[in-house]
Order: structure tokens, then C-alpha cells, then sequence
């Protein structure tokens, strides 16, 4: 591996060495399952591989390894206010995760997003996509602002029930959580970004 980056699967997976790339235009981006993906975001993602939403995912490859990887899934909400309805969701994306290894060139992400996008439209009937820049990692979404995103403030407030070990505790059908042993954090905002094809 070079810089820390991660190898595709048909590569041995604890290989050094190799060249580093100077320049995003040095990446071929190519088609990836979803664990290849998962790979890359358990090491470069603040999220790691914890459970995201997937339906496309691409690779930055370079030198026979794998720097970066964005995926593209349908998003949670059925609708969101001004972008479109629950009956207008067909055509519509979020970038669940996007990561790069740590030395990868500058403008690699925003790069990533230009070449996988015009990818992903060869497959899908992309309308819309969406993407979230999160508060609680000072993230403010520059790389969306240079991929040409149009800005549209922050996500409503909300809070998660967590137990006293600080798990979160999903939706229980029924459940009153009066009851239950925990207590209510607040979630960090995003913000939300959108572009349009």
C-alpha cells in the first residue's frame, strides 16, 4: 500500500510500497462493491463502515490501489421541503460517505465527485443529489461548494433517546421512553447541500 491507501480485494491486503500520486487527474475512477468501500471508510471516514445506505459506490485507483471511494444511495427522507416530495423521489441520490486516504492530492474528493457522477448517470436516471457536511466534525461542505452544490442551510434540530451507556436506542414500536432508563442528546446538525442534472 502506498500512503496508507487501501488495496482492492484482488490485491494482497497488507502490501507497502509503490508511487503516490501528485494529481487527482491520476486516479481512474472505476466501479466498487460495497465492501471494497467499506474498507476505505473503516479507515479514513469519521463514521468508519458503521452501517451506510448504498446503491452505487466508486474507487479512485491508482498504482493497482484504491485511495478513495464515494457512494451514492437513496436518501432516508421521503421528501425534503423545497428539493422534492415523497412523490417525486424517483431520480434522487445522496452521497452516503465519501473518504481519501489522508495524502491524497488536493481537490481529489471534489474530482471524485465530477468523474463518478457522470458515471453514475450512465446507470441511473439522476435527477438530484444531495449531501450533508456534518457540524459535530466542523465540516462546512467546501468540497460540495466546489463541486458546484447550491447551499441550503442547516438540518431542523433534533434529539436521540440514548441508554445510560450512551447507546443510541432506535425507535421501538410502542415504546414509552418516560419508562426507559436513558436520556435525550441532541443531534448534530448538517448541513445540506443539493445539485441538480
Amino acid at each position: 500500500m502506498s500512503g496508507g491507501a487501501v488495496e482492492q480485494d484482488l490485491f494482497p491486503a497488507d502490501v507497502f510500497g509503490g508511487a503516490t500520486p501528485t494529481s487527482p487527474l491520476q486516479f481512474k475512477i472505476i466501479s466498487i462493491t460495497k465492501s471494497q468501500a467499506s474498507e476505505i471508510y473503516s479507515r479514513y471516514h469519521y463514521l468508519s463502515d458503521k452501517g451506510f445506505l448504498h446503491q452505487f459506490s466508486f474507487g479512485a485507483l491508482f498504482d493497482g490501489i484504491l485511495w478513495g471511494a464515494i457512494t451514492y444511495a437513496i436518501p432516508n427522507p421521503r421528501n425534503i421541503k423545497g428539493l422534492y416530495d415523497k412523490d417525486e423521489q424517483a431520480g434522487v441520490l445522496e452521497i452516503s460517505r465519501l473518504a481519501f486516504a489522508p495524502n491524497s492530492p488536493k481537490n481529489s474528493c471534489s474530482r471524485m465527485i465530477g468523474i463518478s457522477t457522470k458515471l453514475l448517470k450512465q446507470r441511473y436516471p439522476l435527477r438530484i443529489l444531495i449531501s450533508y457536511a456534518d457540524t459535530a466534525q466542523n465540516h462546512i461542505g467546501t468540497i460540495y461548494k466546489a463541486s458546484g452544490f447550491k447551499y441550503h442551510g442547516l438540518t431542523a434540530k433534533k434529539t436521540d433517546f440514548v441508554d445510560l451507556d450512551g447507546n443510541l436506542v432506535g425507535k421501538i414500536k410502542g415504546a414509552k421512553y418516560s419508562e426507559m432508563d436513558g436520556y435525550w442528546v441532541e443531534r448534530s446538525q448538517k448541513h445540506l447541500f443539493s445539485k441538480t442534472f
